[in-house]
């Protein structure tokens, strides 16, 4: 992945912070925050989001309103793994609802999933139906997570 941290500066960082925080910011309000005009701000973040720096814009639900708010990590380890079956997983996961993130990692186990169902009826119910379904896995050690301590969509800069 192609980094362009030398192109930002003191305002670019700023923007980055500040619409991390609430990206519905007009342009107008984003440009009062930063102390610039509107337009030198909407050809900053235009450019942010061209470089690749700002990948898209979301709205944070609530996992216990929406029915989700059952969550575990699912640590993945294959039988083999190769080019093909690595894209099989990917795609099939990607079709998954219920897996919200999913990293290939190193060390013990070969990707973490993150799961978001109502119950553990559903979790069960989603390994016998999905997880289990997909041929080359040969362990899943799963993690339930009793409370959340930190949660950040963004990070420091």
């Amino acid at each position: 992945m192609e980094t362009y941290t030398h192109e930002l500066d003191a305002i670019d960082l700023q923007i980055l912070r500040i619409l991390q925080d609430n990206s519905r910011l007009t342009t107008k309000e984003l440009a009062q925050k930063i102390h610039l005009s509107v337009t030198p701000t909407y050809e900053r973040q235009r450019r942010l989001e061209r470089l690749g720096y700002i990948k898209g814009y979301v709205a944070v639900l609530d996992a216990n309103k929406m029915e989700r708010g059952f969550m575990v990590f699912c640590n993945v380890s294959m039988k083999q793994i190769n080019k093909q079956i690595a894209n099989d997983f990917r795609n099939t996961v990607a079709g998954w609802p219920e897996a919200t993130e999913c990293y290939n990692i190193s060390g013990d186990g070969d990707y973490l999933l993150k799961i978001c169902v109502s119950s553990m009826q559903k979790y069960q119910q989603f390994i016998l139906d999905k997880l289990g379904e997909f041929p080359y896995i040969s362990q899943v050690r799963s993690f339930f997570v009793m409370d959340t301590l930190k949660l950040t969509y963004g990070f420091s800069m």
